[in-house]
């Protein structure tokens, strides 16, 4: 599962704003300019504490206090998006201080809570596996396809020919039957390949 977009969000606790900003990034480079940038657009806060999770699995792991006490933002920053689920993610939480010191669990609550919250919210994509056929009818089977594929399937082409060519996706394992029964046998989708596509991650999904 990886973010959609970058996203952010603002929160305010003790009288200290925490902004939190999560961007997709697919190298340590991307992760690295992101960090750049947010630290030169917020060049006036206190504090830009940083982390990121790159590849799969999330194999490559760096983490920033930037100048808060040692364990109480980077980490915390990082441990969030590791149990988040996402992969490919670079998260940046500004703080301007509000005059009111947290403690160190106050900190590492709030720069957890910042990550969490970002990530929440954020429009999300995840691989989902799918099939792709090709579908050949007749003329005459027009009136029951055309807007059947179009609604039940995610159709890729439409070849008008000598006969009607339509390749498609879709993830439902009774395609087969279903096609059979609509054309009472006459025509059958051919399977090109098995593969995965980005799909967006509902709320539910994500919250659980």
């Amino acid at each position: 599962m990886r973010l959609k977009e970058e996203h952010r969000i603002v929160l305010t606790i003790e009288k200290s704003r925490f902004i939190a900003c999560a961007s997709p990034c697919f190298t340590e480079e991307e992760a690295r300019e992101y960090i750049s940038q947010i630290r030169k657009e917020f060049a006036d806060a206190t504090h830009v504490c940083t982390a990121y999770a790159i590849g799969k699995g999330n194999a490559i792991q760096r983490s920033s206090d930037n100048h808060e006490p040692s364990g109480t933002a980077g980490i915390p920053m990082l441990q969030a998006i590791l149990h988040s689920g996402i992969e490919n993610v670079c998260v940046c939480t500004v703080r301007y201080f509000g005059g009111i010191k947290l403690g160190a669990g106050g900190l590492i609550r709030a720069y957890s809570a910042s990550v969490t919250s970002v990530l929440k919210e954020a429009e999300k994509l995840q691989e989902v596996p799918v099939d792709e056929y090709l579908l050949v009818y007749p003329y005459d089977l027009s009136g029951i396809f055309d807007t059947w594929l179009r609604t039940n399937t995610e159709v890729l082409s439409l070849d008008y020919d000598e006969k009607i060519s339509c390749i498609f996706q879709t993830q439902d394992t009774e395609i087969l039957q279903k096609i059979q029964n609509l054309s009472r046998g006459k025509v059958l989708p051919v399977l090109r390949c098995h593969t995965v596509k980005e799909m967006p991650v509902s709320a539910e999904s994500s919250a659980d």
